[in-house]
């Protein structure tokens, strides 16, 4: 399950870069090839999303390299779901910035 974590994390990112560039899901879906359901699914991190696509989404997105898109590092081993983060108005672009810090620092172990 924590191997799922990536999926939300790059999906988080997908969509903030998306609604930056002021692009509907329809629009990128479009261009990539994906139903907007599927590109919905994919930056809500319930769909994985396979390496053609990332180059797809990457064009899509107007992002110079696939590196972009996805975090610099992860830990597979520090990853135990969610981040509870309570009280604050943050974006789901944010909190995936927020749990990745996290986690890379150590700061998420139990």
């Amino acid at each position: 399950m924590a191997d799922l974590e990536i999926y939300r994390i790059v999906g988080a990112g997908l969509a903030a870069r998306r609604k930056k560039l002021r692009l509907k899901q329809s629009e990128v879906a479009d261009q990539i090839g994906l139903t907007r359901a599927s590109l919905a699914n994919i930056e809500r991190g319930r769909q994985k999303i396979m390496l053609h696509q990332i180059y797809r989404l990457a064009s899509a997105l107007k992002a110079e390299s696939i590196t972009d898109l996805v975090p610099s590092n992860f830990s597979f081993e520090q990853s135990s779901g969610p981040l509870m983060i309570e009280g604050s108005d943050v974006s789901e672009a944010q909190r995936a910035q927020i749990e990745q810090y996290v986690r890379r620092t150590g700061g998420g172990r139990k």
